[in-house]
């Protein structure tokens, strides 16, 4: 016995020993450094492959084993998986290659449930946190600045900026929080000012060219802009804090340049999570051109916060959201004799959400969102006195005003799948919105549009899917047809190639502000008109997407795209017949918009690059007549950008760029005849570099507006100013530089 149990312990260490043979040390290939986080599955004979453990910080991994020989395969989301056999014991290094990465962006925008963009019915184009991150901005302009297809023009006076997709304005683009639509300060129909949300605490944008008019309202014409807020992880707490400084063109100091301050903190555990976010953005104004106490852009201060608070468990997910914008516009005005006027707005907007979903049985779930908004915009005008400094209240009529809507949105979705192949959604869609204030001609306004719809999505192969819709739809202030009708096709051609076809009817009655809105100052002279006839319209679109190379670390797809909108009586711009000094809103007799873009992604390791043109054209948008109808007016544009990352030194440059074409229009002359002018097309250009270090810290440098644009000149026909007066409009206020820190836990 003394001599047996020495024996099994020399057995027991030998067989220990002969486990621990093989240690594998893996590295980037490229940069030579260790790869942590990297799983090794072993395979011996017939059996499955198992898991045997993952790399350290140094890239090394102790593997046990007994059975040669034995057959390693690594795999790791970032790199390309390799796989080796080893026939005994011993060290081997491994180098990885950065894999092509193409994530399945799961989309939620219009679907049943949140699926893949690959397999949605509708073209959906994402742009992540990282994408928003890069571009280095405090407002949202700038991340969609360089996006084909979509435009903004500057209200200076106001501090607004306006966005026009597919040659439609803004009131036929539907921007919504987390699928429910905002409230600006021309109320929830008319053209949102994007850049009142807290870009902080955006997850992701999703954007879906064409009509959605069944889904979401006519007013989603030309197509959604869906933010997604972001959403605490489970079982963490995590947060951000960001400091960003930039100058305005070669303006920056304490009182010059844009500052930006922002955290942001979330925790989730178990069923319950909340998070909270807090930004302050102050914009120092920009001179340019003007003179005395005049600025050509004007200060403004923001303070955007957010809190949510949510409950979890299986299948069931509510939760509560209250958006809170605060902002404040200063419109210094020169001295005329002794006194000045300047005129300041102050807007208000709560925004509250009450969101949920659940699983009711394995084939049905419903979603439901009830949304209330409140919103104030307070108009005040002061004299100001040269010798004394003295400020008082301005007296005259429309010169001190409180503008407010209150908007009430109550949406629900039902997902049933009948079988595999067909899945249908019914669904409700009530939207109220009243506003009062000064500049409303009727004192007090309402409109109710309440809308019920259905769709229904049928498989009946693996290359066809067909989603056709329905709306009914019931207007409080105009009579709305009786069916609005939609359909949805995606058909896959090959694995790699597939086309996207719809076909929207649409119907969007006037808005608040477009019947009895009257607005008039130094810079503008507009006024409602409550003779004004719904619009009724089609829209049709095609997408082709080809995936035309893929390779291990290389992958190049193109997408063409078309669109054609049809519109009748559509509301825009235009002089008052009776009084050419006066804007109003005009019914045009017929609109068309129509065009293609053509873009084209790149991907090549850590490498990402993408490329594309466009064209759009649009009729006449100026008189009630047909008078100009059959002339397209085309405007072209072209973008690029490009991303480069060095893991290993933790970095990341990006570029991004737009060419915005000559935009022809036209205008009528003193003696009421039209002409034929255009503004001028411009080149911008972004540029930024990210460095990650210390694990939480990310620094950030970039140029923007690298051409240095500040205006475009509106020309004749013959290429020269308007009447020899050089008018132009607004675009940037010149290059600036930004620098920015922040700090994640």
């Amino acid at each position: 016995m003394r001599l047996f149990t020495p024996l099994i312990l020399f057995l027991w260490l030998s067989a220990f020993t002969s486990l621990a043979q093989v240690t594998v040390i893996i590295t980037d290939r490229q940069s030579g450094s260790p790869v942590e986080g990297v799983v090794v599955f072993t395979q011996s004979g017939n059996n499955n492959p198992a898991a045997a453990g993952v790399t350290d910080a140094q890239g090394v991994l102790l593997i046990s084993t007994d059975k040669y020989p034995v057959q390693l395969t690594t795999s790791h989301l970032a790199y390309v998986p390799e796989r080796l056999t080893v026939h005994e014991s011993g060290s081997y290094p491994v180098q990885l290659s950065t894999a092509v990465l193409q994530l399945e962006d799961l989309v939620v925008t219009g679907q049943y449930e949140p699926q893949s963009a690959r397999q949605s019915v509708y073209r959906v184009r994402t742009i992540s946190d990282d994408r928003i991150r890069a571009v280095g901005s405090t407002r949202l302009q700038d991340v969609l600045n360089t996006e084909l297809n979509i435009r903004f023009s500057q209200d200076l006076a106001l501090g607004g900026s306006n966005i026009s997709m597919q040659g439609l304005s803004g009131q036929n683009v539907k921007i919504l929080i987390d699928g429910v639509p905002m409230i600006g300060r021309q109320g929830t129909s008319n053209e949102i000012n994007i850049n009142q949300i807290n870009i902080n605490s955006i997850e992701r944008i999703e954007i879906v060219e064409g009509p959605m008019s069944v889904v979401y309202g006519a007013d989603a014409l030309a197509g959604v802009i869906n933010i997604i807020t972001k959403k605490p992880d489970d079982g963490k707490i995590s947060g951000s804090v960001r400091l960003h400084e930039e100058s305005v063109g070669q303006d920056y100091g304490l009182s010059q340049g844009i500052h930006n301050q922002s955290i942001s903190v979330g925790y989730a555990k178990k069923k319950f999570y909340s998070m909270i976010d807090v930004a302050r953005n102050d914009f120092d104004g920009w001179r340019g051109s003007a003179e005395g106490r005049e600025m050509e852009w004007h200060p403004k201060e923001q303070y955007l916060t957010s809190g949510l608070i949510g409950f979890r468990k299986q299948d069931t997910d509510i939760y509560y959201r209250l958006d809170y914008l605060n902002e404040a516009i200063y419109n210094p005005g020169d001295f005329s004799g002794i006194e000045a006027i300047d005129q300041r707005y102050f807007t208000n907007r709560f925004m509250h959400q009450l969101q949920a979903s659940t699983r009711l049985n394995k084939r049905l779930s419903y979603t439901g969102a009830l949304s209330y908004t409140d919103f104030s915009r307070r108009t005040q005008t002061t004299t100001v006195n040269r010798n004394t400094g003295d400020e008082r209240l301005a007296l005259g009529p429309g010169l001190q005003d409180l503008t407010e809507f209150i908007g009430l949105t109550v949406r629900g979705t039902f997902q049933y799948k009948i079988s595999d192949q067909l899945s249908i959604q019914p669904g409700y869609d009530l939207n109220y919105e009243s506003g009062t204030g000064g500049r409303l001609k009727e004192g007090v306004s309402s409109i109710g549009d309440y809308a019920l719809f259905a769709s229904a999505e049928y498989v009946p192969n693996t290359w066809l899917r067909i989603r056709p819709g329905l709306r009914v739809v019931h207007n409080t202030a105009y009579e709305a047809p009786p069916v609005i009708p939609s359909v949805n096709a995606k058909i896959q051609l090959t694995e790699q190639q597939d086309i996207r076809l719809s076909y929207g009817r649409g119907f969007r009655a006037p808005s608040i502000r477009e019947l009895y809105f009257n607005f008039f100052d130094a810079s503008h002279s507009i006024e409602g008109n409550p003779d004004l006839v719904a619009e009724l319209s089609h829209s049709y679109n095609l997408a082709w997407s080809w995936q035309w190379l893929k390779a291990e670390r290389l992958s190049v797809t193109s997408t063409l795209s078309m669109f054609y909108n049809d519109v009748s009586n559509m509301i825009g711009f235009g002089v008052k017949p009776s009084n050419t000094n006066i804007t109003t809103y005009l019914n045009i007799a017929e609109f068309t918009s129509k065009g293609f873009t053509w873009q084209h992604q790149l991907r090549h390791g850590r490498f990402e690059a993408a490329a594309g043109m466009g064209i759009t054209g649009r009729t006449n948008q100026l008189t009630e007549t047909a008078t100009v109808i059959d002339d397209i007016l085309w405007s072209p544009e072209v973008n690029a950008s490009a991303t480069y990352r060095i893991p290993s030194a933790g970095l990341t440059m990006s570029f991004y760029y737009k060419y915005t074409g000559r935009n022809p229009f036209f205008s009528i002359d003193v003696d009421g005849s039209l002409l034929l002018n255009e503004t001028e097309g411009f080149h911008w250009g972004d540029l930024s570099i990210q460095k990650e270090f210390m694990k939480h810290f990310i620094a950030q440098f970039g140029m923007r507006n690298l051409f240095d644009v500040t205006r475009v000149n509106n020309l004749a026909a013959n290429g020269g100013p308007i009447h020899g007066d050089g008018t132009s409009q607004p675009v940037g206020y010149g290059r600036s530089v930004f620098f920015s820190l922040t700090y994640k836990f």
